[in-house]
C-alpha cells in the first residue's frame, strides 16, 4: 500500500508546474491569503464562489503563510490529501472483500488518469470532495456494521456530507444518491436499527432529515436553472461520453495540450461493461456455496449494487443539472464505478471453488493488466508534453510563473496593469508580490462587450487609455487567446486612442510565445481610478 501511495505521488507532482496555474484553480487563493473576499463576515471567508465555500481557502491559510503562494505550495497539499483519499478506499474495499483486492483496486485507482490528472490540478475543485465522499462511504458501512442507531460512524458520516457540501454545493448529487441507495440495498440493517427507537425519537429525526434537506433546496434552487424536458435526452449521450473521456484522460488532454496525443477511448466504458459481465456470468453460474460463505457472497453482491445505484443516481443528477458540463462533474462519479466492478469481479471469482477459482483470478487479473496499460499509455501520453511548455494552449502555461516574475520587476513602473483575456488576472494577483498584485485589474469583460456601436463607446476608450494613467495591458497573442473578441476589441480601442498603448519589445520570447504586453507611453501625472469588480468567468 505504501508504494502504491509513493507511487500516485510521483504521477501527481510529476513537472509539478505544468499544467500551468489555471484560473479556476486560484479561485481559492484570494480568500486563504485574504486579498480577495467573495463573501465573508468579519474578514473571515465563507464563500470563495456562489456554490463553493471557503474550506479549500481555511486549509491553506498556514500553507501559504509558511511557503508562500507556488505551484508547489498549492498542488503538493491536494496530493497528499489524494493519498488519504486511496487510503480510505484501500479501508472501504478491505472491509467489504479482502485485503488483496483492496490493493488491487487501489493500484486501479493509482493510475486513473481522470484522478490523478484531476487532482493534480483540483480542477472543479474536486479533490476534498473525493475525500470527504470516500470518507462517508467508509464510516457508513463501518456503521451498518453495529447494532446501535448512534454511533460516532454516524456522527462521522453526517459531518463528512456536511464539509463535501461546504467545500462544493454540487456534492448534494452525492449526498441525494447515497441516501437513496442506502435506504433500497441496507433497509433491513436500517430497520433492525429502529427496533426499540421511540416513535418520538424515530418522528424527531425524519422532521430533522426533511429539515435539513429544505435548507439544502433553499440554497440549491436559486442557483439551478430549471431543465427543459426536450434538452435532457440529447445531454443523456453527452454526459455519458464526458464521462468516458475524463475516464480515459482525454478531456484533460484535449483542453490542456494544443496537439493532444492519440489515446484510447475505450478503458472508460470497460469498467462498466466488465460489471454487466461479471454479474451476468455470476447470474448464470451460480451456486450457492457453504451456508458459512454464503453471507460473504450475498454482503459483496448489495454491495456492488449499492454503488450501481449512486454512480446512476448522480449521472441522472448530473444530467438534468443544466450548469454540469465539465470533466470535473464526471469525476463526481469515481470511483464509484471500480468500487461496482471489483464487488461484480470478487463475486463471480468466488462462486466457484478449487482449480477454477484460480483460473478466474488469473484471467480477471491479465484483464486488470490491460486496462490499467491503457491507462498509464494515456498519463505517459500527458508527462510526455508536460516537458514542452510550448504545447500547452495558452490558458493552462506554466509560462504565467515566468510573467509573473517579469511584472514583479517592471510593474513597479506602472500604476495599473490591465488584463485584457480571460485567464490572466486571477493566477498574476496570486502569484505577484502584494504592491504589484494591487495594481492588477481583469478587464476582459470591457473588452469584449465594447462595441463602436455603443453610444458609450468613444467614453469607454478615453476612461480605458487615460492620458493620466500609465499602465500595462496582458492580452494572449492571437493563436492563444480564450476570448479572441476581447482583444480584436482591445487592438481597434487602442487604434482609436492613436495608439496609446504601444507593444512591448523587450518582453523575454518565451513569454511572447504566449502573452502579449503593451505599455502605455503617457506620463504619470495621476493616480488611477479603481476598477470596477469583475465578475470571474466560470
Amino acid at each position: 500500500m505504501l508504494g502504491l501511495l509513493l507511487a500516485f505521488t510521483a504521477f501527481a507532482t510529476y513537472q509539478i508546474h505544468s499544467p500551468g496555474l489555471y484560473m479556476d484553480e486560484m479561485d481559492f487563493v484570494g480568500a486563504a491569503t485574504g486579498k480577495r473576499l467573495y463573501r465573508g463576515w468579519l474578514g473571515i471567508p465563507l464563500l470563495i464562489a456562489p456554490y463553493a465555500g471557503a474550506l479549500k481557502a481555511w486549509t491553506y491559510i498556514p500553507v501559504f503563510a509558511l511557503f508562500g503562494v507556488s505551484a508547489v505550495s498549492i498542488r503538493l497539499p491536494v496530493v497528499l490529501i489524494s493519498c488519504g483519499t486511496l487510503a480510505l478506499g484501500y479501508a472501504l474495499v478491505r472491509r467489504n472483500l479482502t485485503p488483496g483486492w483492496a490493493i488491487a483496486f487501489t493500484a486501479a485507482c493509482v493510475v486513473h488518469p481522470g484522478f490523478v490528472l484531476q487532482t493534480k490540478v483540483d480542477w472543479g475543485p474536486v479533490v476534498l470532495m473525493l475525500f470527504f465522499k470516500a470518507l462517508c462511504l467508509y464510516l457508513l458501512v463501518k456503521w451498518l456494521e453495529t447494532s446501535r442507531l448512534f454511533s460516532w460512524p454516524l456522527a462521522g458520516a453526517i459531518t463528512a456530507c456536511g464539509l463535501g457540501f461546504f467545500d462544493k454545493f454540487n456534492f448534494i448529487w452525492f449526498v441525494v444518491a447515497l441516501l437513496g441507495a442506502t435506504l433500497v440495498v441496507y433497509w433491513r440493517e436500517i430497520r433492525a436499527k429502529l427496533t426499540g427507537v421511540s416513535k418520538n425519537l424515530v418522528a424527531a429525526i425524519a422532521t430533522a432529515i426533511i429539515a435539513a434537506g429544505a435548507l439544502v433546496l433553499l440554497i440549491v434552487l436559486p442557483l439551478v436553472q430549471p431543465p427543459y424536458i426536450q434538452s435532457v435526452s440529447g445531454r443523456i449521450l453527452q454526459m455519458w461520453l464526458l464521462y468516458d473521456v475524463t475516464s480515459t484522460g482525454r478531456a484533460t488532454a484535449f483542453l490542456w495540450f494544443k496537439a493532444p496525443s492519440s489515446i484510447p477511448l475505450w478503458p472508460g466504458w470497460a469498467v462498466l461493461a466488465a460489471t454487466a459481465s461479471f454479474l451476468l456470468l455470476n447470474f448464470a453460474f451460480y451456486r450457492r456455496g457453504p451456508g458459512s460463505n454464503f453471507p460473504v457472497y450475498s454482503r459483496a453482491l448489495r454491495f456492488c449494487i449499492w454503488c450501481l445505484l449512486m454512480f446512476t443516481a448522480i449521472f441522472v443528477q448530473i444530467v438534468i443539472t443544466p450548469q454540469a458540463g465539465g470533466p470535473h462533474h464526471t469525476l463526481m462519479l469515481f470511483p464509484l464505478d471500480l468500487l461496482a466492478c471489483f464487488a461484480a469481479a470478487f463475486l463471480f471469482t468466488n462462486t466457484m471453488s478449487g482449480r477454477k477459482r484460480y483460473v478466474a483470478t488469473l484471467l480477471e487479473g491479465i484483464v486488470l493488466l490491460i486496462w490499467a496499460g491503457s491507462e498509464m499509455q494515456s498519463l505517459q501520453s500527458h508527462f510526455r508534453l508536460f516537458r514542452d511548455a510550448s504545447s500547452f494552449r495558452g490558458r493552462w502555461s506554466p509560462r504565467v510563473e515566468l510573467l509573473a516574475d517579469y511584472l514583479n520587476i517592471n510593474g513597479k513602473q506602472v500604476n495599473a496593469i490591465y488584463c485584457v483575456d480571460w485567464g490572466i488576472g486571477n493566477q498574476l494577483k496570486a502569484l505577484c508580490r502584494r504592491k504589484i498584485g494591487w495594481k492588477i485589474r481583469d478587464r476582459w469583460q470591457t473588452f469584449k462587450h465594447w462595441s463602436a456601436q455603443k453610444p458609450d463607446a468613444e467614453a469607454t476608450v478615453k476612461a480605458t487609455f487615460s492620458p493620466q494613467v500609465k499602465a500595462l495591458y496582458l492580452t494572449f497573442t492571437e493563436e492563444n487567446s480564450v476570448f479572441p473578441d476581447a482583444r480584436h476589441n482591445f487592438l481597434q480601442m487602442n487604434s482609436l486612442a492613436g495608439n496609446a498603448a504601444q507593444a512591448v519589445t523587450v518582453v523575454p520570447p518565451a513569454l511572447g510565445e504566449v502573452y502579449q504586453i503593451f505599455k502605455s507611453d503617457t506620463a504619470v501625472t495621476g493616480e488611477p481610478t479603481r476598477a470596477r469588480p469583475e465578475a470571474l468567468c466560470r
